[in-house]
């Protein structure tokens, strides 16, 4: 950034806005780009006015207010305002005259306006004179020294791991001090764990994306899948490391598609636990705004907060209901959704960061081709075969401290087994409820009889939309991976009409 810097100065660029809420850090690589192009350096703030920092620290009389401060003439100068992005140029023609004429002045006589801000929305007036630049955050050998530096602090001799400076990726520098001090305060050294944690609570004040509780079990806590669970366990030390020498790329995602109920959700859920990072969820639906540009804003803003607590995995549920629409015309949105999509592909592709994203969807027909293509697997989800229907009936029995409900009962185990045949998961774990509210509500505990009538109550989405699973089958068969061995097997008993000619 600060050859950045050096170079719109040396170009006597009209104006320049560096969105940040580093002020102290931009403000020492503008002093050092100044220094370099032996500028005269000024600042402006709502609080102080206009202060000369170099070549001497002086106070500028009569600067508080900016549109005096905007008369304030002086050659080869970089001008810096910190607090303009607050001012109602839109309310004030006085006010956005004096800017427009400040611009217009300093490239003449060897100045630049530099304006910092969180946010930068660009004034028609003067937009096509200030170029836009994002500051960009900590790097690596940054983050060390910034851990260093506390770690002295202390007195202690603390060890600055590789783990810890992963952990910091992403924060700002004020942000990193805070979670290394915490870190401190807590463990007596720097733990990863802490600073993932302070991480989660930038997620929760941002409100645009929405922390996934992990489940400690991971991918236990999903029957059956066994080939989606080995692809994902062969990535479990992806983002380490030793992954980055040996010349790995970061995974970029899956796409999980498939009959509703079968595990999608959940898988999602878990592959962040097994992958030893955290799990945030995007809410397509809320990020569209009634207010022209909002919505696309929302979206560039979630995903560099994703970026900002990466490594992580970032889950998109039922994605095939949130882009609706994105490859139709945008009538009835006036192409809203259509450049929420383009932004969230062109953000898949050029990512650097190490987010993986899983995204579930139950109709694939509604996603385009250039969404589909930019996934490392897409994975069918069928429905359980007998074997995991076993498993998941384990799964959610141990949930309930029933696991050994159905080892010694009238009603066999493998009865229930066989009766479930077509259920999806969510089924099986509804039909166990069911029996428990039946036995609760005649004050008793629950019996493997309980949960044979509900299964026999129960009709499940295979006899209701026989036709669906079908098209899904015919559909993976050429198009995705099954996420189960025996659903490779299965995928060849899709139903196909005889014709008698």
């Amino acid at each position: 950034m600060k050859q950045t810097l050096i170079n719109y100065i040396s170009a006597c660029y009209p104006g320049i806005a560096i969105q940040t809420t580093e002020e102290q850090r931009v403000l020492s690589d503008i002093l050092e780009a100044a220094k370099v192009k032996e500028k005269s350096l000024v600042v402006w703030s709502a609080t102080e006015g206009m202060r000369q920092v170099l070549p001497n620290s002086k106070e500028i009389l009569d600067s508080e207010d900016l549109v005096s401060a905007c008369k304030v003439r002086m050659k080869d100068t970089v001008y810096v305002m910190c607090d303009i992005h607050t001012w109602p140029f839109d309310r004030d023609p006085i006010l956005t005259r004096a800017f427009k004429d400040l611009l217009s002045y300093v490239p003449f006589v060897g100045s630049t306006v530099i304006i910092l801000a969180p946010n930068y929305s660009p004034h028609p007036t003067f937009e096509k004179m200030v170029v836009v630049l994002d500051y960009t955050l900590p790097s690596k050998e940054d983050l060390k020294r910034i851990a260093t530096s506390i770690a002295s602090s202390t007195g202690k001799s603390l060890e600055v791991t590789d783990d810890v400076i992963r952990a910091l990726g992403g924060f700002s520098t004020t942000e990193a001090e805070n979670a290394l001090a915490l870190s401190w305060v807590e463990t007596s050294q720097f733990d990863p764990k802490v600073i993932y944690r302070e991480k989660i609570q930038t997620v929760k004040k941002s409100g645009l994306l929405e922390i996934v509780d992990p489940d400690p079990r991971g991918l236990d806590s999903v029957g059956g899948l066994d080939v989606l669970k080995k692809w994902i366990l062969l990535r479990k030390r992806a983002f380490t490391k030793e992954a980055e020498e040996y010349g790995l790329p970061s995974p970029k995602g899956v796409l999980l598609v498939g009959v509703p109920g079968t595990g999608k959700s959940l898988s999602a859920k878990a592959i962040g636990t097994a992958l030893g990072v955290p799990t945030v969820r995007l809410d397509i639906g809320a990020l569209f705004s009634s207010l022209v540009g909002e919505s696309e804003a929302k979206t560039r803003d979630a995903l560099k907060l994703a970026e900002a607590i990466a490594p992580c995995v970032v889950w998109i549920d039922e994605v095939d209901k949130g882009l609706a629409g994105s490859s139709g015309s945008g009538a009835n949105d006036s192409g809203v959704t259509k450049r929420v999509f383009g932004t969230i592909i062109t953000w898949m592709q050029e990512r650097k960061c190490p987010v993986f994203l899983v995204a579930t969807a139950n109709d694939v027909t509604n996603l385009p081709p250039e969404f589909l293509r930019r996934w490392d697997k897409i994975f069918a989800v069928d429905l359980p075969n007998a074997s995991e229907r076993n498993a998941i009936f384990s799964i959610h029995l141990k949930k309930r401290n029933r696991e050994k409900l159905m080892e010694f009962i009238d009603v066999p185990r493998a009865s229930c087994i066989t009766e479930t045949e077509g259920f999806s998961g969510s089924e099986i774990e509804r039909v166990i409820e069911e029996a428990m509210f039946n036995a609760f509500d005649v004050g008793r505990d629950i019996t493997a009889i309980d949960i044979f009538e509900s299964i026999q109550s129960t009709v499940p989405l295979s006899k209701t939309a026989p036709e669906k699973i079908a098209e899904i089958r015919a559909w993976a068969r050429s198009r995705a991976t099954f996420a189960s061995t025996i659903a490779t097997e299965n995928s060849s008993k899709v139903n196909v009409r005889k014709i008698n000619a």
